[in-house]
């Protein structure tokens, strides 16, 4: 793939951002968030910005007076460990977490293997086929339903399964490790198979080298066709700047140079199964990050010649950068956005003490005290999206057909699998500020939704009992669990008692709450 230049302090922009802007403006021309809202609210909300791509006609949902951290309205540590472990609050999950307390619940979802998560993988084995074929069967399938099926499956297991944790670091390593689909197809469906998922909350070194082996990340770097004595460098670049050392970690051009010699002979078959090509290797002597690789005879084993790899992942590995780096990736998108530096090497000495043990960093970044002390982070369209169905009370029987619910969140410009760079969706406030609009959209979507083909929001679980007051309460259990501001139940309030009492009208309250700009951070 070609060489980029890319700023490490803001994202570039692909050109595929246009087409996200572009699917949003008609999402607003098809889709209106209650047309009456504007009126209902409180008087704060009239006096709101329009949101960026918006306008003053578009009715607003409620907010409390323009209040940017939510999590100031956040006094309870557990649900704040909650909200950032799982894919969104949900009467159930609270309640387990208060019946373990916070290192109970904490370490329950650190253990993912002893989880029981068999009726939601049934349902998935039963509805998407493809999950379970090996590479040889896949790549004789519609390429198409490929990608639509790890998609569908990505979005169950987020909504229902147990494991939630393990759900949120599979969706960070995905960035970390990004590999298009449009690029690699059915190998994709491998890699997150195989290599993400088995490895999110294990042993980072064991992951980094099972990425290394992937033939969906071995072409889409083009490693799989690097030879000498032209190699190509975009994998030996991506592995430091990206998935190691990070882009200001001490290493040079010519180490990129290097290590993409270093690296010549790997490679894969027709189906990506990793395939050592022993042509394709320069045994001329090289110097990597100060390590000097002597010159190999021609009666070299191909074990040897591929040795030359091994143990140049392993210096990465031991780099200290390499434990900054990613200590600071996973601070930012399991605590903050801006982490402190404390935080940051408390985690990397966690990495270098125990050797890259996942579970350690988790549990040294999400200590009561630090998640108490950090800010709320915004949802990427994705998570809220998931939060959005957890919060409806929906499970597999009421969601039948995800791809419909999932096609149109993909509106709001997070279509899993298929951000271009190799350095995954950004995990900033300011990418994902804007598309506002396309937000409120599928808020109204989502509470609309009342079909028994694609999905069934069932609202009798939000009329208990059949009043509005009743409605209020359920709406801040589920939403909220109890952390609603005041002010915004005034306004969800004002709206349901404004208009007759149906069915209709508290879906339409659940829209705006879901809407609102408290449910839009965790």
């Amino acid at each position: 793939m070609p060489m980029r230049e890319r700023d490490t302090e803001t994202p570039q922009r692909p050109a595929s951002r246009r087409d996200f802007l572009r699917i949003g403006a008609g999402a607003v021309a098809s889709t209106a968030v209650a047309s009456a809202v504007a009126t209902a609210v409180a008087p704060s909300i009239a006096n709101a910005q329009p949101p960026r791509g918006g306008s003053r006609t578009s009715p607003l949902p409620p907010t409390s007076s323009g209040v940017q951290d939510a999590s100031k309205q956040w006094k309870d540590p557990l649900l704040r460990l909650v909200r950032r472990i799982t894919m969104g609050l949900e009467p159930s999950e609270v309640a387990l977490a208060r019946q373990l307390g916070y290192n109970g619940y904490l370490n329950y979802h650190l253990r993912p293997s002893a989880i029981d998560d068999s009726a939601l993988e049934t349902t998935i084995a039963t509805r998407l086929p493809m999950m379970a074929m090996d590479a040889a069967t896949l790549r004789t399938q519609d390429q198409n339903e490929v990608i639509n099926q790890i998609s569908d499956a990505a979005w169950y297991r987020a909504a229902f399964s147990k494991a939630q944790l393990r759900e949120r670091m599979v969706e960070f390593w995905t960035d970390h490790f990004n590999v298009n689909i449009d690029t690699v197809g059915f190998l994709k469906l491998v890699d997150d198979r195989d290599v993400i998922r088995p490895h999110a909350l294990g042993n980072f070194a064991t992951l980094l080298k099972a990425s290394a082996h992937s033939g969906a990340m071995l072409r889409y770097l083009d490693q799989n066709t690097s030879r000498t004595p032209t190699p190509n460098q975009n994998y030996a670049r991506e592995i430091m700047e990206l998935h190691t050392l990070g882009a200001d970690g001490g290493y040079s051009q010519n180490d990129v140079a290097e290590l993409s010699r270093i690296l010549t002979g790997w490679s894969m078959d027709n189906n990506g199964a990793f395939r050592y090509i022993r042509s394709y290797h320069d045994r001329n002597a090289k110097t990597f990050l100060g390590r000097t690789y002597p010159a190999m005879a021609t009666t070299a084993t191909d074990a040897q010649m591929k040795a030359e790899g091994d143990t140049a992942i392993d210096q990465l590995l031991a780099h200290p950068s390499t434990a900054r780096y990613v200590s600071f990736r996973m601070a930012r998108w399991l605590l903050a956005h801006e982490p402190s530096a404390a935080v940051v090497e408390a985690t990397a000495a966690a990495f270098t003490r125990t050797g890259g043990d996942i579970a350690t960093m988790v549990r040294t970044i999400l200590s009561s005290k630090n998640l108490m002390a950090a800010p709320a982070k915004y949802k990427r369209p994705f998570h809220l999206s998931i939060s959005g169905i957890r919060a409806l009370g929906s499970d597999t029987t009421t969601v039948p057909n995800i791809r419909a619910v999932r096609q149109q969140a993909d509106r709001m410009g997070q279509m899993l699998f298929r951000w271009g760079q190799p350095d995954g969706f950004p995990d900033t406030i300011s990418w994902w500020s804007g598309l506002v609009i396309t937000r409120w959209s599928y808020a109204q979507y989502l509470s609309s939704l009342n079909s028994t083909t694609v999905m069934r929001v069932d609202t009798t679980k939000f009329r208990t009992p059949d009043n509005a007051d009743g409605v209020m309460a359920q709406i801040d259990a589920r939403l909220f669990s109890g952390e609603m501001p005041v002010s915004l139940r005034t306004s969800l309030n004002t709206y349901l008692r404004g208009g007759t009492y149906n069915d209709a009208r508290v879906r339409e309250v659940l829209s705006l709450a879901m809407s609102a700009q408290e449910f839009q951070w965790y």
